[in-house]
């Protein structure tokens, strides 16, 4: 909960703000004395939320993202989506476990996205922001979405893996998984341009490919090993081959860094 002032997870010893029984509770040993907090301020009147930010000079991505989806056409709005590996973690960890799948899902979309970030969040120091989870196309935190959006701007976000934040906060055997949000009003027409309502684009119809494709028949065989590394790599290569194969139109495009901060996000 990045809001409140204590933390009771993995990285409040980096950044000082341990609740204090986190030590004793969590790692047997007292907790990391935290750095003191400073005077509270005097109350004063809600301040409004800044007015819209016009163009910003953030640079352009041009990136795919993922999908796992049922039959369902919808766009991708008020959604999460993944890089090939973060989609593929996604399904081995939470979908394929269950017969049927968890809500239908039978395919993986691949969607040609542009991104730019708001004036207010690249002056921050970031092109993404916090990587909001999305429940039934609401977003649900982590925080208060609304604030944060009427600070930086309608901003796509991002988490890494490695970092275990927000989630997932376990090791994944993924290795470069990647989570984004994209909220609805920052969803533009062509090359967005980082005002706080254009910060991406996508192109549509998505490319596909089925779940039953990728399996070759056998759902069991391709999942197994779901702690090693390589065989996991190599599931991510399958589907990257797949996609390749049905659409011609593939193109080789590098994968923005998720350079979400924690620190600077939640100043």
């Amino acid at each position: 909960m990045p809001w409140h002032k204590c933390q009771c997870n993995r990285l409040c010893s980096r950044f000082g703000n341990c609740c204090p029984d986190y030590g004793s509770t969590c790692e047997g040993k007292p907790a990391p004395t935290p750095a003191p907090s400073p005077p509270a301020p005097a109350p004063s009147p809600v301040t409004p939320a800044p007015a819209p930010s016009g163009p910003s000079d953030a640079e352009v991505y041009t990136f795919y993202i993922y999908r796992a989806q049922g039959s369902s056409n919808y766009p991708p709005k008020n959604v999460n989506a993944a890089n090939l590996a973060g989609a593929m973690w996604y399904l081995q960890h939470e979908v394929v476990i269950t017969s049927p799948p968890k809500f239908g899902i039978s395919r993986i979309l691949r969607y040609k996205v542009q991104t730019k970030a708001p004036s207010r969040l690249l002056d921050a120091g970031m092109n993404f922001g916090v990587r909001y989870a999305y429940d039934s196309q609401k977003c649900t935190g982590p925080g208060d979405c609304d604030t944060m959006y009427k600070k930086y701007g309608f901003f796509v976000g991002c988490n890494n893996f490695a970092s275990m934040y927000p989630y997932p906060n376990m090791e994944t055997h993924y290795a470069g998984g990647v989570w984004y949000s994209f909220p609805g009003e920052g969803a533009c027409e062509g090359e967005p341009t980082g005002a706080s309502d254009c910060t991406y684009s996508y192109v549509s119809p998505p490319d596909e490919i089925s779940l039953e494709e990728l399996e070759g028949g056998d759902s069991t065989a391709f999942w197994a090993e779901l702690e090693d590394e390589q065989a996991n790599a190599r599931k991510v290569q399958a589907a990257a081959d797949l996609f390749k194969t049905k659409n011609g139109n593939s193109d080789d495009l590098p994968e923005p860094r998720c350079d979400f901060s924690f620190s600077n996000f939640w100043q």
